[in-house]
């Protein structure tokens, strides 16, 4: 089985890793705000395998 990065983190909208702490630190509260397609929330991914697919999906959404 393939190891995991375990530092690896993308957009729950569209599998972007261009993503990074909303207030600059990582605390239990923190929101994340993605570079690609402006998502901030408190949920992230971080498998990705799953990113690649959402990424997949976000790309053709956009192109239609």
């Amino acid at each position: 089985m393939p190891r995991k990065k375990a530092d690896a983190k993308f957009c729950p909208m569209c599998g972007s890793p261009d993503v990074y702490f909303a207030s600059g630190m990582p605390q239990m509260w923190s929101l994340w705000d993605c570079r690609n397609c402006g998502y901030r929330g408190p949920v992230i991914v971080d498998d990705e395998a799953l990113a690649s697919k959402l990424a997949e999906d976000w790309n053709s959404g956009r192109k239609a």
